[in-house]
């Protein structure tokens, strides 16, 4: 075990002791940090460091090595300083450190700040770790405090409320009687040469999907039990302590909800689920010309255009294939590439494209429809031809809810479930940006980017991936109607 046990370890020991295990002796089977990921981690660092601004009195420890940290924080305490940022205490060999230390009266508080909008779990065990190395070390806890932010109440570009406090003090206590005894624990796995028994389940993803999750689950089939629609977790865990993670050996008896066993059906015997009929009657309300549309948004925790809460979507590209009735099609699109506001170009650029008759295809209707109900409502000037478009959505996705269902979707109706199937010819694989997060992180990249190689390969990337979501839309269309 390295010298210390952290408050990382003691959580990721409280999620999986194989992750614990795996994180100290095989680093190697963890992938590389994706852009999203980055992203995610970046953009929590900028909360935890805007939230040192509502503490004007705060002194930063900056040495980041113990025992250094350890000892400047000792030395700022003793100086009677009333605020510490990253303040570091070690206990029974167990490291911590405080992202907001604050004196309050003879004792003090600890806060810490979340990039999250409400109380989770593991927040909780966060400050039951640092409470007990800060009692361990004689420091006296009044209150264990979450600073989180208030996607509510604050609205760009007034940041002053951008956090809401939440004192946890009395949760935080129920969890402290098992911090000693889970430490002792991690411990002793770590300081082990044997790898942890530990079956595959629900904690691969819970709170957040283990690093190793793809090295723990390289055996599981394509067509296995976590591919069933709605099965819960009781039933799925029964299954993997016998050892059955293939549909194929599914024992006939297990109870199933009867849409549970029409896709195990439909996988046994190869066969997939089609009403034609009402796929026909479904896509005969279609109306010409059919736009195939598909937006790309960003919905940062500190918001930075007029209007915006934390964590609300804004649109910063949009791609619209436009099919005529005599088959022609045409492909519009729109990125936004200067960190300037881009709704209002977005919007003008749509309306330009977008005609003010036919049919908008989209897949899973209550994103665009959220996108452009917001354009509207902040552009009033512009409601009523974004209110038209809203009135004329026809939701492809309806279509794999209600009326096609094929074994190799492997139980789910995503566009990239479901494209493979459809229409094989168009791959997502051979693009760089292949989902909205990677399209989100890529955006900030070639804002922050001086390179103009760089940037112009980042918009590059961009445009594919969107160009692709519409243009998949419609070759499943196509198929649909070739049916």
């Amino acid at each position: 075990m390295s010298n210390h046990l952290t408050k990382s370890n003691y959580l990721n020991g409280l999620q999986c002791h194989k992750r614990l295990w795996y994180e100290e002796n095989h680093r190697d089977k963890k992938p590389d940090t994706t852009i999203s990921q980055q992203r995610i981690f970046d953009q929590s660092k900028k909360v935890g460091i805007l939230a040192r601004d509502y503490f004007p009195e705060g002194v930063l420890i900056n040495a980041i090595a113990p025992p250094n940290s350890v000892e400047q924080t000792e030395e700022v305490m003793t100086e009677g300083n009333s605020c510490i940022f990253e303040a570091s205490f070690v206990f029974n060999e167990v490291l911590v450190r405080c992202d907001i230390l604050q004196k309050d009266s003879n004792a003090w508080r600890i806060i810490e700040v979340k990039a999250s909008t409400s109380v989770k779990e593991e927040h909780l065990q966060d400050l039951a770790i640092q409470k007990y190395v800060l009692t361990g070390q004689g420091v006296n806890i009044s209150e264990t405090q979450l600073m989180l932010i208030n996607n509510k109440g604050c609205v760009y570009p007034d940041l002053s409320n951008l956090f809401i406090i939440e004192n946890v003090t009395d949760r935080v206590d129920q969890l402290m009687n098992s911090v000693r005894s889970n430490i002792e624990t991690f411990k002793t796995i770590l300081d082990g040469n044997d790898e942890p028994q530990v079956l595959i389940g629900e904690q691969c993803d819970k709170p957040n999907t283990c690093p190793f999750k793809s090295h723990c689950w390289e055996a599981v089939p394509k067509q296995s039990i976590f591919t069933i629609p709605r099965l819960n977790w009781n039933k799925k865990n029964e299954l993997i302590e016998k050892g059955i993670f293939s549909i194929f050996d599914l024992p006939t008896n297990f109870s199933l909800t009867l849409s549970q066993r029409t896709y195990v059906n439909s996988v046994l015997h190869n066969e997939p689920a089609i009403d034609a009929d009402a796929i026909q009657q479904e896509l005969a309300n279609l109306q010409y010309p059919i736009h195939f549309l598909d937006f790309e948004t960003d919905n940062p925790a500190i918001p930075r255009f007029d209007g915006l809460h934390p964590y609300q979507q804004f649109p910063f590209q949009y791609s619209c294939h436009v099919l005529h009735q005599n088959n022609e099609i045409e492909h519009y699109e729109y990125l936004h590439t200067d960190s300037t506001d881009p709704r209002l170009s977005v919007v003008e650029s749509l309306l330009n494209h977008v005609s003010s008759c036919g049919s908008v295809v989209v897949y899973n209707a209550s994103f665009e429809q959220g996108v452009l109900k917001h354009l509207a409502d902040f552009f009033p000037e512009h409601a009523p031809p974004l209110q038209s478009i809203i009135d004329r959505i026809w939701d492809l996705l309806d279509i794999f809810k209600k009326h096609y269902t094929h074994p190799d979707f492997c139980g789910s109706n995503s566009l990239k479930a479901v494209l493979p199937v459809l229409a094989p010819s168009l791959d997502y694989q051979d693009l760089d940006v292949r989902d909205g997060t990677e399209a989100q992180a890529t955006w900030n990249l070639m804002l922050n980017t001086e390179d103009e190689t760089d940037k112009n390969e980042w918009i590059n990337r961009l445009k594919a991936y969107c160009k692709t979501d519409t243009l998949a839309t419609v070759k499943i269309y196509k198929a649909l109607l070739a049916l």
